[in-house]
């Protein structure tokens, strides 16, 4: 019987000091931290730079800097505050959008720069959190040099009196000499005259469990001539501070490099998404427009298979742009909850058969666990990435010779995942690279680099650890940690949608499409005209004018994001204006939407089709929507 879960400890709360002269801009900021719930912030606000001076030293995490105050301009005021508190975070937050300013505030110790014109919540909280972050592998890179040097100090302290181990060993490697550095370096395994070296002392860095701790001590071996025979010196030194030192140089690196990655990925997929999205739709035109001259008699099996080929490269693209968009955010789209990891591992294993049928045997040893804190279409997608990786280690055609266990087990608030493998392993010189996204050790065409680095988003942002151990010709092991659900009582799971019904088209409906983009929107009228009547406008305010004029329509098909008039802004006007058609709106969007688009994403869900749009599930979407309203009693 498991012991019942706990209640999960709040989010940390950041206190930020904001000093910055403008009302409005402080207002700003403050519905930018309120608009993401699951994150806290305490924010103070100084209107000047005396002001803000005065509080510095209070203990803040970060500091929002303005760099245009009443009595301080430009990094002058960063300067300044540096003066009152040397570690304190400061993320400028100013309308400067300035390059070079940008380059030398940076160099300026500043841990980022944000323009106020392009600022939304995800920017600001992003920004929050990698100071922090940062700021903390500084202070502890800071205390691990300073041990390396207090040691280094010590040590050149010690020289006259050999301050390095020191040991001396004749031909048959018995004990001549050992100075008393070399016995406590070595602890235990100390050397003693007159007997043979109890320590394996290769040439290098070798790594010595002594008194419990793992210590790291580079080897220099010498020939000398002692007491007149030749003998070998060994000059011992202790450099498990440095190694800690470089690990969390490493790690402060990497951090800023997955911060980039992050921020170039979410452009990439939003810019990509609304061209495939008119490259989908317009292959689906060109099918029916192949089948419609096929039945009509006329020879198109010359066409038949570069179409496909096309059609399978833009399904590529857009599983490609889908992995870019995961890796962008490490949030998930669905809601954290009560998840049946054992569900979610046979929903991934159904997904991934056809490639695993012909490579390995499954086997499960799925225990009866506790559920787990985490989505289930993101948990679904951590598996299938893994499970795809396991199956591509092996070859095909030796099935009887391979397998691929997948494992649960309860471990104390935890939930373990296991998917052992039997494949070719990893190499040991690339372990500590398999979580960098765009690497692979895949041959090209069979791997973007960024499975590993998007289930490891994905289940850090569950609250879990993913960890990897790997021998080369032996097999793999993919270790998932999740976190027990810790809410006292578990959510009922939504029922699953109802299938859509195979029906002709209830009548010829008339439809707006609402979007900026001039060739979707001449896709989307090829794919629908055939069945609907369609009208376009290429903004949310050419829709306003549209519908003032006749408002007649049974779906509006408007996109969020447009440079005239968004999404959002036509739903409300629509709510207040034209009450009726709200309810017949369907969603558009690409990605790269800010949090308020999210969150009123997530509001209307079962109204959303992102980008690129299934040809097939528009045309279902819409169909459901005009018979929902067919079985509507008529209104007097």
């Amino acid at each position: 019987m498991s012991a019942e879960p706990s209640r999960a400890p709040p989010a940390p709360c950041f206190r930020l000091l904001l000093i910055e002269d403008s009302a409005i801009a402080a207002s700003v900021v403050q519905s930018h931290l309120d608009a993401v719930p699951w994150q806290r912030a305490e924010l103070a606000h100084a209107e000047t730079l005396a002001a803000g001076l005065a509080r510095v030293n209070e203990g803040w995490d970060v500091v929002l800097l303005d760099l245009s105050l009443p009595d301080g301009e430009g990094l002058e005021v960063v300067e300044r505050v540096r003066a009152v508190d040397p570690h304190v975070p400061i993320v400028v937050l100013t309308g400067h959008d300035d390059v070079r300013l940008a380059e030398r505030a940076l160099g300026a110790s500043v841990q980022d720069y944000l323009v106020k014109r392009g600022l939304d919540a995800d920017t600001l909280w992003r920004a929050i959190r990698y100071a922090v972050s940062r700021q903390q592998l500084l202070t502890q890179l800071a205390r691990a040099m300073a041990e390396a040097r207090e040691n280094e100090a010590n040590l050149h302290q010690l020289i006259a009196r050999s301050a390095d181990g020191v040991i001396v060993l004749d031909p048959s490697g018995t004990v001549l000499f050992a100075n008393p550095a070399a016995e406590s370096l070595l602890g235990d395994g100390r050397p003693v005259a007159g007997r043979g070296c109890p320590a394996a002392l290769c040439a290098g860095e070798t790594s010595l469990e002594i008194g419990g701790q793992q210590v790291v001590i580079d080897v220099r071996w010498v020939g000398v001539d002692w007491q007149g025979r030749p003998s070998r010196m060994a000059l011992l030194r202790d450099v498990t501070g440095r190694r800690r030192a470089e690990e969390l140089r490493s790690r402060l690196e990497r951090s800023e490099r997955l911060a980039a990655v992050g921020q170039l990925a979410a452009g990439v997929a939003h810019e990509i998404n609304n061209p495939l999205a008119y490259v989908v739709a317009n292959l689906e035109l060109l099918a029916r427009e192949v089948r419609r001259l096929a039945d009509k008699g006329v020879a198109t099996e010359h066409l038949a298979q570069p179409l496909a080929d096309a059609r399978h490269g833009a399904a590529r693209v857009v599983d490609i742009v889908g992995d870019l968009g995961v890796f962008a955010r490490a949030e998930a789209n669905e809601a954290i909850g009560p998840t049946d990891v054992n569900a979610v591992i046979e929903s991934a294993l159904n997904i991934v058969h056809p490639q695993m049928k012909h490579r390995a045997r499954v086997v499960r040893e799925l225990a009866s666990v506790a559920p787990v804190s985490g989505a289930e279409g993101r948990l679904t997608q951590v598996f299938v990435n893994l499970l795809i990786n396991a199956a591509q280690s092996i070859r095909e055609g030796r099935v009887a010779d391979n397998i691929v266990e997948v494992r649960t087990r309860d471990q104390g608030r935890e939930v373990v995942a296991e998917i052992v493998d039997s494949g070719c392993g990893v190499p040991e010189e690339h372990m500590h690279r398999l979580f960098e996204p765009f690497f692979t050790t895949k041959r090209a065409g069979e791997g973007t680099g960024l499975g590993l680095a998007i289930c490891r988003n994905i289940v850090e942002s569950c609250g879990g650890t993913i960890g990897v151990s790997s021998e080369a010709g032996v097999g793999t092991c993919v270790r998932v940690r999740l976190p027990a659900w810790s809410s006292a009582e578990l959510t009922p799971r939504r029922a699953p949608p109802a299938p859509a019904r195979d029906e002709e088209p209830a009548r010829r409906a008339r439809i707006l499409i609402v979007d900026d983009e001039p060739l979707l929107l001449r896709a989307l009228r090829g794919l629908l005209e055939a069945s609907h009547e369609v009208v376009c406008a290429r903004s949310g305010r050419e829709a306003q004018r549209t519908l003032r004029l006749d408002a007649n329509f049974d779906v509006v098909l408007c996109d969020i994001v447009m440079q005239e008039g968004t999404g959002i802004e036509l739903h409300e006007w629509l709510e207040a204006e034209l009450p009726a058609l709200v309810d017949r709106v369907l969603f558009m969007t690409g990605g790269g939407t800010s949090e308020v688009s999210r969150r009123f994403l997530s509001a209307h869900g079962g109204r959303v089709l992102p980008k690129p749009i299934d040809p097939a599930e528009l045309l279902r979407r819409i169909e459901a929507l005009l018979q929902a309203r067919a079985a509507e009693p008529e209104r007097m």
